[in-house]
């Protein structure tokens, strides 16, 4: 029984090991080393077992190499990469750094080479446009010295007739703006006649139409009235100051009329009358009639007395400054008005009424507005002869021309033929 059970345990010991993965190895070969330390604590053997096989060591090592070249592989290979990379970006480097340094040398000498180019132009350009400016400079010079002496010229030969004419232009615009606003012809006339002796001491027959207006001028404003506003208003004042004096109208029936004569006279002649005397005397014996002498006007009470007089100052007031606007009608308007309340409310038999009545009426008479022109003819024709008498400008050109030595002008035409048009030497 012993003996055939004993070759079965052999047998499945002798069996081949199975294969083990990479993952395994590891553990197979503790196994291994373990085998080999320790014997594996089994049935007994038998004489006739057979010594452990090799081949799964020999894996085990195959498989730790080939993890080893795996892992080592992709290391060593990124390892090469990077020092190539690392290679090739100084060598690019390198070729960059070369290639821009000798760019740039080439640039700055090319700009080196420009700038020396342009100066040079420039400093061309700069020595022809002094030149230039030199000359014209001393053709300028030599212009405003010719110019200067024409216009000492033209001053010494017009001077005298320039200033008087000036000044009587001033003397009519003067005539004109005192018409205007103070309305003073006779002050008018005098400037007008000052304006024409002026014009008269230039002796010029060119200036004759002007004179002409001026004396018709003068005939025109002869013609219009003269204001006397500062006489009225100064009246007006016054007589303001007499309306308290004014005695208004009041009935007294105390006065009788005289008896007439009635004395018969011998003469034939006179029988008309001594009929009337004789029917007068008849009348003053049987019925004895009384005439009495009074206004049949109401009598005012004092306060409307007091309002008369104060409307009168009122009216007064009105007429000065009426007179001072130069309002005509209303300055006549308002003393009508005071003419009529003193004929119906005050007394004028009296002399100081009387006297308040007649200055009224020479107020009336006299002219407080009138439509003064606001121009003069006169102003309009010397103004128009100044212009004509203005200097003519000198030309530049033709005096330029005139001042310039042959010399000079062919010297600006070889210029001009030569200058180019290009813009290089533009700053």
């Amino acid at each position: 029984m012993t003996e055939s059970k004993t070759p079965l345990t052999t047998e499945k010991m002798s069996e081949p090991t199975p294969k083990v993965s990479s993952a395994n190895k590891a553990t197979s070969k503790e196994l291994g080393e373990k085998s080999d330390t320790k014997p594996l604590e089994t049935k007994p053997k038998n004489t006739k077992q057979k010594p452990p096989n090799t081949s799964s060591n020999k894996m085990s090592k195959l498989a730790m190499v080939a993890i080893l070249i795996a892992v080592a592989a992709p290391a060593g290979h990124y390892y090469w990469q990077q020092l190539q990379s690392q290679t090739l970006e100084q060598t690019l480097t390198q070729k960059i750094k070369e290639e821009n340094n000798a760019t740039l040398s080439r640039y700055k000498t090319q700009m080196q080479q420009a700038l020396n180019n342009q100066e040079q132009v420039i400093g061309n350009k700069l020595q022809q446009i002094s030149t230039q400016i030199q000359q014209t400079s001393q053709n300028k010079i030599t212009t405003l010295e010719t110019m200067v002496k024409h216009l000492e010229q033209a001053i010494k030969q017009r001077q005298p007739s320039d200033w008087l004419l000036h000044e009587a232009e001033y003397l009519i615009r003067i005539s004109a703006r005192t018409l205007w606003l103070e309305h003073d012809t006779h002050a008018a006339i005098g400037l007008l006649k000052d304006a024409d002796a002026r014009l008269t001491e230039l002796n010029d027959p060119a200036f004759l139409p002007v004179r002409e207006t001026i004396h018709q001028d003068i005939n025109a404003l002869s013609r219009m009235p003269t204001l006397e506003t500062d006489d009225v208003i100064v009246t007006l004042m016054a007589m303001n100051k007499q309306v308290a004096e004014l005695s208004l109208a009041i009935d007294d029936l105390g006065k009788e009329n005289t008896e007439t004569d009635i004395a018969l006279s011998d003469s034939i002649n006179d029988w008309q009358s001594n009929l009337a005397k004789t029917w007068q005397k008849f009348l003053n014996d049987f019925i004895r009639v009384r005439q009495r002498v009074g206004t049949v006007e109401a009598l005012i009470s004092p306060e409307q007395q007091a309002n008369l007089k104060q409307n009168l100052h009122l009216k007064i007031q009105l007429a000065i400054w009426a007179a001072t606007e130069r309002k005509g009608e209303l300055y006549q308007k308002a003393l009508m008005d005071i003419q009529q309340w003193l004929n119906e409310f005050f007394d004028m038999e009296n002399n100081a009424n009387q006297l308040f009545y007649n200055a009224l009426t020479t107020l009336q008479n006299k002219q407080v507005a009138y439509d003064y022109p606001s121009e003069l003819s006169s102003l309009t024709a010397i103004r128009a002869t100044l212009r004509n008498q203005q200097v003519q400008p000198l030309q530049p050109q033709s005096i330029t021309e005139d001042a310039k030595t042959p010399k000079e002008k062919a010297a600006e035409a070889t210029n001009q033929t030569t200058q180019e048009p290009t813009g290089e030497g533009n700053i």
